[in-house]
């Protein structure tokens, strides 16, 4: 785990202009990768079935891919990085992180919906 933080930090110190483009797109396109999982992706899931969870995680995972797309370059820096301190393939660190974001932006997606849906 310390290897994946030493990667990010020493990539954020050399090019913290992607982190600041990132947030920036973030801030800007806030209504697309939020609101396309709530009002598309949900009411899409939603004609199909009737349980909730079913649709909550559609939209979780839908939110999670939406937001981790915004750190693709960053990923793809520390992936090749990773790639050659491990000696593997840049395409499977790559594979690996982007996954790992997915699930985390997933989760704290989730997190966020479930207490805007309880106030």
């Amino acid at each position: 785990m310390s290897l994946y933080l030493r990667n990010y930090s020493n990539v954020l110190k050399k090019n913290f202009m992607l982190l600041i483009m990132g947030s920036v797109l973030l801030i800007l396109t806030f209504f697309i990768w939020a609101g396309v999982p709530f009002f598309i992706i949900g009411n899409a899931v939603a004609e199909i079935t009737s349980n909730m969870a079913i649709i909550h995680f559609c939209i979780s995972i839908s939110g999670g891919l939406l937001f981790s797309l915004f750190f693709v370059p960053i990923n793809l820096k520390v992936a090749t990085n990773i790639a050659k301190i491990k000696d593997c393939s840049v395409v499977n660190a790559f594979i690996r992180i982007e996954i790992i974001w997915i699930l985390v932006c997933s989760l704290i997606f989730e997190i966020v919906l479930i207490i805007v849906i309880q106030l």
